[in-house]
C-alpha cells in the first residue's frame, strides 16, 4: 500500500506540474500556435516563380568614374595602342555576376484591426498586411566564358544553387493618393495578431526578423518555406487601386551612367492590387490581385491608366 500510494502521489505531482507549465503564457503560446497551425490549400496562396534572366548576370557597359573625374590621365601612346591607356581601359565596362531569384507566394492584402500603445494609453489601429511565404529553389545564373566556332569570346549562363540564400525585404506600398511610396513597418502586436488570425503553422517573420534567416535550398523531397508579413498603417480609406514593390527577392541589379556616377536600379518585383469598396466596413472589403480585365475598351483603359501601365498584368518584374 504504502508503494502504490507513492506512486499515485508522484502521478498527481506530474500531472500538476504539466498543468502549470502550461499555464505559462510562453510555453502556452508555442503549444497552441502549433496545435492551430494549418496548411494552406495550394489556391489559397498566389505564387510568382522567379523571375531571374540570363541578361541579368551583365551589367553595363558604362564609364568608370575614373573617365569623367581624371580626364587630365588621358594621353597619346606612342609605343602602345591608345585602347590600352588606363582611360580608355576604364571605359565601356560591363560587369558579371551570379544571380539567384527567390519563390515569392503571397496571399491578397488584407486589413485587421490592432490595439496599439500611445502616449496616453491604447488606440485601436487599422493596419493592412501583406502575408506571404519565400522558397528558394536554387537555379541560380552564373556567366560563364566560352568561345564561338571563330574563336571569339562569348558569355553564356550556367545554372549552379548555393546551400542557402537571404531575403533582405523592402516592401512599398503605393497608390495615387499617396506622394511617395509607404514603407512597411516592423508593428510587434500587430504580427502577433496576424499569425493567431492566419495559423500558417510556421514562425512568422517580420521585415527585420526575416534577415537574419538562412533560407535553405528547396527540393521536392526536402521543402523549406519561410513565412513573413509586411505591415502599413495610415492608408486612406479610400484607396481603391494600389500596389506593392517587393525588393530583395533577388540580387539582380542594373548599373547605368549619371553624370559621373553609376545609378544602381535593383530589380524589383510590382504586385497590383484592387480594392472595390468605401469607407464604410473596410474589414468586410475583399482585396483582389491584379488589374481586372475589362470588356469595355474605354473602362480597361480607365484601369490600366490608374495603374500606369501599358497592357493588363497582375504583376511585372520591373528595375527600380
Amino acid at each position: 500500500m504504502p508503494a502504490t500510494g507513492s506512486r499515485s502521489f508522484r502521478m498527481l505531482a506530474s500531472l500538476f506540474s504539466v498543468a502549470c507549465l502550461l499555464a505559462l503564457p510562453g510555453y502556452a503560446q508555442s503549444e497552441t500556435a502549433q496545435a492551430k497551425g494549418r496548411k494552406l490549400a495550394p489556391s489559397i496562396l498566389n505564387v510568382i516563380p522567379p523571375g531571374h534572366e540570363p541578361g541579368d548576370t551583365s551589367q553595363g557597359p558604362v564609364d568608370l568614374p575614373l573617365v569623367s573625374k581624371h580626364s587630365n590621365l588621358a594621353w597619346e601612346p606612342k609605343e602602345i595602342a591608345k585602347s590600352d591607356t588606363l582611360i580608355e581601359r576604364s571605359k565601356q565596362i560591363v560587369f558579371r555576376g551570379d544571380v539567384h531569384c527567390l519563390e515569392f507566394a503571397f496571399k491578397p492584402v488584407r486589413m485587421i484591426d490592432v490595439e496599439l500603445p500611445t502616449k496616453t494609453g491604447f488606440r485601436q489601429t487599422r493596419v493592412w498586411y501583406l502575408l506571404y511565404r519565400v522558397r528558394y529553389l536554387g537555379s541560380d545564373l552564373r556567366p560563364t566564358l566560352e568561345k564561338d566556332k571563330f574563336a571569339n569570346p562569348v558569355y553564356d549562363t550556367s545554372a549552379v544553387s548555393a546551400k542557402w540564400v537571404r531575403f533582405i525585404p523592402d516592401f512599398r506600398f503605393s497608390s495615387s493618393l499617396l506622394s511617395e511610396p509607404l514603407l512597411d513597418r516592423v508593428i510587434h502586436p500587430a504580427k502577433k495578431a496576424i499569425a493567431e488570425r492566419e495559423r500558417v503553422g510556421a514562425t512568422l517573420h517580420d521585415s527585420v526578423s526575416i534577415q537574419r534567416v538562412k533560407i535553405p535550398l528547396s527540393t521536392t523531397a526536402d521543402d523549406h518555406p519561410v513565412w513573413g508579413v509586411a505591415t502599413w498603417i495610415g492608408i486612406n480609406p479610400n484607396t481603391d487601386f494600389f500596389s506593392v514593390q517587393v525588393r530583395g527577392l533577388t540580387n539582380a541589379q542594373q548599373v547605368e551612367q549619371g553624370q559621373g556616377e553609376f545609378v544602381i536600379k535593383r530589380k524589383t518585383l510590382e504586385l497590383f492590387f484592387t480594392r472595390p469598396g468605401d469607407t464604410i466596413d473596410e474589414l468586410e472589403d475583399r482585396i483582389r490581385f491584379g488589374i481586372p480585365a475589362i470588356e469595355d475598351p474605354a473602362r480597361q483603359r480607365y484601369f490600366l491608366e490608374k495603374f500606369g501601365v501599358q497592357e493588363r498584368v497582375d504583376y511585372q518584374w520591373i528595375y527600380r
